[in-house]
């Protein structure tokens, strides 16, 4: 596995189908650290999950979810003002103006793990993760400012796949995509693991064998000894 795999990932849970005619444009979506959190709450996964498989009014979700629309409007204006949700249409009904809303993505990607330069707090957290593990490592600013400066070069890397303006660059719109909509996270993860592989240059690739060396290098450098 090369180190084009180590940035955690968090997906949405992907069971469901998408519709007849999915738009290449929603396929993968980046969210912030924000965005993640407000899918903590379970009222508001669900009303994603609507969303994904179909437009639907605040009316017509509070009746599928069997609460309040006052309840709904609080979670759509939420949902929407994070970007994971968007008015896709307006119909006159009656005297009313109904808006429909969609999700901006059939899947939303929250990764953590790319750091801000000289940031490394998650590197702290990482080392004592490795120490929670049973795997003894010193815990110190310097040898988290080292990890995090591996860990920077590593995605600075070419070959990573990647997604940009909310496509996944690996995951052009084909008809294996348009079958099987979104997939397991873990199979995604692999698929994207091999396209990283076959995209990449022998220089390229060698260049990631010696980062790995490296970064095997110093964190058995770090570890207790005793």
């Amino acid at each position: 596995m090369t180190f084009k795999c180590w940035t955690l990932i968090y997906l949405l849970d992907m069971v469901g189908t998408m519709t007849d005619t999915p738009d290449p444009n929603r396929l993968l979506r980046p969210i912030t650290e924000e965005a993640f959190a407000l899918l903590g709450d379970e009222t508001r996964r669900r009303i994603i999950f609507l969303l994904r498989d179909s437009e639907l009014t605040v009316k017509e979700i509070a009746s599928k979810l069997g609460m309040t629309t006052q309840n709904i409007y609080h979670h759509i204006g939420k949902l929407q003002e994070a970007g994971l949700v968007r008015v896709i249409s307006e119909r006159l009904s009656g005297h009313l103006i109904e808006r429909y809303y969609t999700v901006t993505a059939d899947t939303f990607i929250y990764n953590e793990d790319r750091m801000e330069e000289n940031d490394y707090q998650s590197s702290f957290d990482i080392l004592n993760g490795l120490n929670e593990l049973g795997i003894g490592v010193e815990v110190s600013g310097e040898n988290a400012e080292r990890l995090s400066g591996l860990h920077e070069t590593s995605i600075r890397t070419p070959g990573a796949p990647s997604v940009e303006n909310g496509i996944c660059t690996y995951c052009s719109f084909s008809g294996y995509f348009m079958k099987f909509g979104p997939m397991n996270p873990m199979l995604l993860s692999r698929i994207l693991q091999y396209a990283s592989l076959i995209g990449m240059s022998d220089e390229e690739f060698e260049a990631s064998l010696g980062l790995i060396r490296e970064m095997r290098e110093f964190l058995n450098s770090i570890r207790n000894r005793g």
